[in-house]
């Protein structure tokens, strides 16, 4: 039995090796197929209005992808599947032409050849089950595998002695450069910047200008790789993270809201808060005018994502949770896409509403003329690096690069507005 079970081994070890290589191109084309059909489902506004309700291209060729990966990876398993079967049946019928041999020539007894045969079979039966086992145990290794890669990621580090609280929110930028992990260019060089408590920041620039990353270093999502950035005059690095954490909201541009009535998206951002303290900040906010229309008011359910509401309407419920938390830095990406007139106004009325707080800093990443105009202080970035700073009025006055954002801005806006038949 000893050959036989090497050469089982050998043929084991080689169908586990092309198991492993074809569950990974199997998960990716899967994946692949995943990320197809939930586009298929997001996008059906959009693919019936273009006649394409019943699939796209890409969901077409991620399938035959995903048909064409399996097909592969079965015609390569089947070699080292014949082959381990093969050794384990021989193994089997050299045990028995023994017995056989020994039984006719009489050295031993029948029943003895017998029991020979059935220890024999308990042994193989093993050893052939396992051929059925290795694919589904080279899954759960390479998921494994993946689960431990990201458990192994290092994490931000935290100092010895954290720094437990900031006098004063006011946030500053002192010669930043930051790179992006597997990044070739840094997506900040050299920046400085100061935003004072009591005040809005407005972020402006070209798309990949760096306004983006300077939200993310304010709340650490990565270390910068040179300069330092500041909260009261703290390196973010020294700060106890539940402390920025709690200091900081951020108002993303595509506002995730659960399935859940407004009220209780609102109190992810303070569970405890009284109902008084919900209407204060839904008026704030201006969120008070839509839970007005909504048939069920604050008990109305968004739908999923908040699909009941429009993109505006979300932004809203995401600023009022900004109110509600009583974060004293607030990170506001401001919606670019095009909002109908009350929604744009009722946005830009809610970001100058947070910036009254004396003891708030607001940080906005601003696409609107109206925002601009509200802001204290406005920065202008481009290829990673501030080209301009300064209040609205004086950088359209200056004639650079903020006034010809503003200008291609104003023409896109007439345009749109503009009946042309």
């Amino acid at each position: 039995m000893g050959p036989v079970a090497l050469l089982a081994l050998w043929a084991l070890r080689r169908a586990a090796r092309i198991a492993e290589i074809a569950e990974t191109e199997l998960e990716r084309a899967s994946a692949a197929v995943a990320g197809r059909a939930i586009e298929l489902g997001q996008a059906q506004p959009v693919l019936r209005a273009a006649g394409h309700a019943h699939g796209t291209p890409r969901m077409r060729a991620a399938l035959a992808d995903h048909r064409a990966t399996y097909r592969d990876g079965m015609r390569r398993a089947r070699r080292p599947f014949f082959v381990y079967t093969g050794v384990i049946v021989a193994g089997f019928v050299a045990v028995l032409a023994l017995a056989a041999e020994l039984a006719l020539s009489g050295r031993v007894q029948v029943a003895e050849a017998i029991v020979l045969l059935v220890l024999a079979a308990r042994f193989l039966e093993p050893l052939g089950n396992l051929i059925d086992l290795i694919g589904a145990l080279r899954a759960m290794t390479n998921k494994i595998s993946r689960i431990e890669e990201m458990l192994a990621l290092p994490a931000l580090p935290v100092p010895a002695a954290p720094v437990r609280g900031i006098a004063a929110p006011d946030v500053e930028f002192s010669r930043v450069t930051f790179t992006y992990p597997g990044g070739d260019a840094p997506a900040l060089s050299d920046v400085s910047l100061h935003c004072r408590p009591g005040t809005t920041t407005a972020l402006v620039g070209p798309s990949g200008s760096g306004k983006t990353t300077v939200t993310r270093l304010v709340a650490r999502f990565f270390d910068v790789d040179a300069g330092r950035v500041s909260i009261g005059g703290v390196d973010v690095r020294a700060l106890d993270p539940a402390v920025l954490k709690d200091e900081i909201a951020i108002v993303f541009q595509d506002v995730y809201l659960f399935d859940d009535t407004i009220e209780n998206n609102l109190r992810l951002a303070h569970p405890d808060a009284t109902h008084d303290e919900l209407e204060k900040a839904a008026a704030a906010a201006r969120l008070d005018e839509v839970i007005e229309r909504l048939p069920d008011g604050w008990r109305t359910r968004v739908g999923e994502a908040g699909a009941q509401l429009s993109g505006g309407e979300r932004q809203r419920v995401a600023i009022a949770r900004a109110m509600l938390k009583r974060a004293r830095v607030v990170l506001v990406d401001e919606a670019s896409s095009a909002l109908d007139p009350v929604n744009e106004a009722a946005i830009t009325q809610a970001i100058a509403n947070l910036g009254d707080d004396p003891d708030r800093t607001v940080i906005v990443i601003a696409h609107r003329p109206a925002t601009l105009a509200a802001a204290d202080h406005v920065v202008s970035l481009d290829a990673g690096r501030v080209t301009e700073a300064g209040t609205a009025a004086e950088l359209l006055r200056s004639g650079g690069a903020f006034a010809r954002l503003s200008r291609q801005y104003e023409r896109t806006r007439h345009w749109r507005i503009t009946p042309t038949g």
